[in-house]
């Protein structure tokens, strides 16, 4: 009964792995995930590194803001870009940092 078990455990192991590996191989979900995931990232961090570029030049001798609205206005963007889930979102915020403030880039 013992031997059974254990023969019918290794064939169910065997079994399942090979549909699992078919499967995956057949779908190409990890490499599109980490695309994405990379284009994100890359997107993220560019917004990210524009606005403390912007922040950047709202200061005057690096600690002084010139104008407290903008500075508020791009440090909440700022917040957004890092909470950021989707690549819909970061567009949707960087919209609104072209639309809001005037910084060259």
């Amino acid at each position: 009964m013992v031997k059974s078990f254990i023969f019918i455990l290794v064939v169910v192991a065997v079994v399942g792995f090979s549909i699992s590996t078919y499967i995956f191989a057949q779908n190409d979900i990890l490499s599109n995930f980490s695309i994405s995931s990379e284009t994100k990232t890359i997107d993220n961090k560019k917004l990210i590194d524009d606005i403390d570029t912007c922040l950047g030049q709202n200061l005057v001798g690096g600690s002084i803001t010139i104008n407290s609205f903008n500075n508020n206005m791009l440090t909440m963007l700022k917040q957004e870009a890092i909470d950021a889930d989707s690549q819909q979102e970061i567009q949707e915020i960087r919209d609104k940092f072209n639309q809001l403030v005037n910084c060259d880039l």
